[in-house]
């Protein structure tokens, strides 16, 4: 796993990302095409298309402004609980292949690294695998924290399974996705990863999630987060809840008042092993930071 950075502090810019999305090339209700131009409309600069067991032709989707991320969705035999992990493989190119389902993850994972790209895991909550069902895997390069398509069935968040991890000495980035497979409503435009990059392309993709220079969310906006003077500091969009929280038993709250917002929090750097913060907006909707780890 790399070193996490704090993206609040680099330079570059902020590019909104769907990470992980299906077409009709597997069980997506809009084509290719049709998905990209509706990520295009509605203002994301980055989409990848991670079709179950599939990689396509994405030559001609994107565009200076708009990138497409060759991707698959992969499932690889879980024994406990029997099934199937799901990882997602961002970066790899139209003739990477895996056979189905792949019979050893860490094999799946060094593949697709071998191949160019990163693998994260997806939805682990939904799936009911808990840390102990994944923690023997080596390589993985983010947990997908908030994952809408998984809200239909009431378990949209993994953060309890990413804060185990975090606390057994992970040092594993989150991000957020909505993993589109309806055409409209339900699952379409409901998580994204916002990502701090210095340009638009796939290496600088790989590399902000690797390193965590990212922030998942389903509504809020989060404009900085930071140690700054003794303090632990951040400033976010007009929120119900701001949460910074360490490891198991370490947390600090700000909540508004009825009728009111909080927009931000500060305080002083504890002897936690890291801090990652939580922002919750009046409807519930959240935002989540990876760790500063102190």
């Amino acid at each position: 796993m790399a070193e996490l950075v704090n993206p609040f502090e680099l330079p570059g810019r902020w590019y909104k990302a769907n990470l992980h999305a299906h077409s009709t090339t597997s069980d997506g209700a809009l084509s290719p095409r049709e998905r990209v131009e509706q990520y295009r409309e509605a203002g994301y600069s980055v989409l990848a298309l991670s079709d179950h067991r599939k990689t396509q032709d994405i030559t001609g989707l994107g565009d200076e402004t708009f990138l497409v991320v060759g991707s698959m969705e992969y499932h690889p035999v879980c024994a406990d609980p029997a099934g199937w992990y799901h990882l997602v493989a961002l970066g790899i190119p139209r003739a990477f292949e895996l056979e189905d389902p792949p019979a050893d993850a860490n094999d799946a994972i060094a593949r697709v690294e071998a191949a160019g790209g990163l693998s994260f895991l997806a939805h682990p909550a939904w799936c009911g695998q808990g840390f102990g069902a994944w923690q023997h895997m080596r390589g993985i390069a983010a947990l997908e924290v908030w994952n809408s398509t998984c809200d239909r069935a009431g378990r949209p968040s993994s953060e309890s399974d990413w804060a185990i991890a975090l606390d057994h000495g992970w040092r594993l980035p989150c991000v957020g996705t909505d993993d589109c497979h309806l055409a409209y409503d339900g699952d379409v435009l409901e998580g994204w990863t916002w990502l701090r990059m210095p340009s638009l392309g796939t290496a600088e993709v790989l590399t902000a999630v690797r390193s965590g220079a990212c922030y998942a969310s389903c509504g809020p906006t989060i404009h900085d987060f930071r140690i700054r003077d003794g303090k632990v500091y951040l400033r976010c969009s007009p929120a119900a809840k701001i949460h910074f929280v360490g490891g198991s038993g370490q947390g600090e709250r700000l909540r508004a008042d009825k009728g009111r917002v909080v927009v931000e929090f500060e305080i002083d750097v504890p002897r936690w092993p890291y801090v990652r913060a939580v922002v919750t907006s009046g409807r519930g909707d959240k935002a989540w930071t990876n760790p500063i780890f102190l």
